[in-house]
């Protein structure tokens, strides 16, 4: 959907506009590997969808091996078949998007991987129980001292009132669900 870019000068396009010529001129040499920083990040959030679902298609369609960074975890999860999660410049956590995002490796992963981010929640695990304020859950029974519970928001259900007390300071609703 660029034909009508064809005849402009580079100075007369957006900067959108001028990332999506610069991608296409990358993709249509098909390099065996392709390297992109930050491909979507001048795209309106129509524009980036679209041409993220088009980048997966390419990669599949021509066989590309791409390497794409990024801070846009949506971005790094739909176009990744493997991912590593860094910070600083060390990998934290290396693996397919669903393995880092169900099982991820430390807690910079767990806040950084999902939106919202992981609840994290300081506690103690003695006898197979993790125990924290107000909360009690079964806990692995290798697992002795203080540790962090994390749980994803849509792992949460309502509970009978008593069951657990707290306050809700926050309310997302995304269309599809409400966190």
């Amino acid at each position: 959907d660029m034909t009508d870019l064809l005849e402009e000068r580079p100075a007369a396009l957006s900067s959108g506009q001028k990332q999506r010529v610069a991608l296409a001129r990358a993709l249509i040499r098909k390099p065996p590997v392709l390297l992109l920083d930050e491909p979507l990040g001048h795209l309106d959030a129509a524009q980036r969808q679209r041409v993220r679902r088009e980048l997966k298609l390419l990669q599949r369609e021509f066989g590309y091996t791409t390497i794409v960074v990024t801070h846009d975890q949506i971005e790094a999860m739909t176009l990744s078949d493997r991912m590593a999660v860094m910070d600083a410049g060390i990998i934290q956590q290396f693996g397919t998007p669903d393995e880092i995002y169900s099982n991820p490796s430390n807690t910079f992963v767990a806040s950084f991987i999902g939106s919202p981010p992981m609840n994290l929640i300081p506690g103690e695990a003695t006898g197979g129980r993790f125990h924290a304020a107000g909360i009690e859950a079964t806990a692995p029974a290798s697992l002795h001292g203080k540790v962090t519970l994390g749980v994803r928001p849509e792992d949460f259900d309502l509970a009978e009132a008593g069951d657990l007390r707290g306050e809700v300071y926050g309310v997302e609703p995304t269309g599809e669900a409400t966190y």
